[in-house]
């Protein structure tokens, strides 16, 4: 849910008329893409700048959680990067869906295991609230990927 603070932030801030006269974020489908780039690329940094809040999260039927914690953190932002390249933007939307609803799951656990809130400074209530926006992310990167186009007024479909 923080996060999405960010992902929304990223949006609404290359909405300012000077970017958005950019050719990369004339539309509202390329500065998703962008924001949602950027935001890909500063939450999987965060697995290895903090790798042991990750490594909590890890269902304990998994073996070595680090590994898991940074394979994640490196395909987020690989995704990331990819959502910011016109040409690499549909492969990357698709990765970064799969990717999300690849670790539902494991935020499933944590909600129900509630094994990480000692080692992340959230409240319980948060690692639940976490899973509807899991989908709202793969909503988002299905969108700024030009996978599930939005409809103008006339019915044409919105390019990225």
């Amino acid at each position: 849910m923080s996060f999405s603070v960010l992902l929304v932030g990223f949006f609404l801030l290359l909405h300012l008329p000077p970017l958005r006269r950019w050719p990369s974020l004339c539309t509202p489908a390329r500065r998703a893409a962008v924001a949602a780039g950027l935001f890909f690329i500063g939450a999987g940094a965060m697995h290895f700048v903090m790798p042991a809040r990750y490594d909590a999260m890890i269902p304990p039927q998994l073996p070595w959680p680090r590994l898991w914690t940074l394979l994640s953190g490196a395909l987020e932002v690989a995704g990331g990067v990819g959502l910011l390249f016109p040409r690499t933007r549909k492969h990357a939307a698709l990765g970064l869906a799969a990717l999300l609803l690849a670790i539902l799951p494991a935020n499933i656990h944590e909600a129900v295991a509630n094994q990480a809130s000692h080692v992340l400074p959230f409240p319980d209530w948060y690692f639940w609230l976490r899973i509807p926006f899991q989908l709202v992310y793969v909503a988002w990167v299905m969108w700024a990927g030009g996978l599930w186009p939005a409809r103008t007024r006339a019915g044409d479909p919105v390019t990225g």
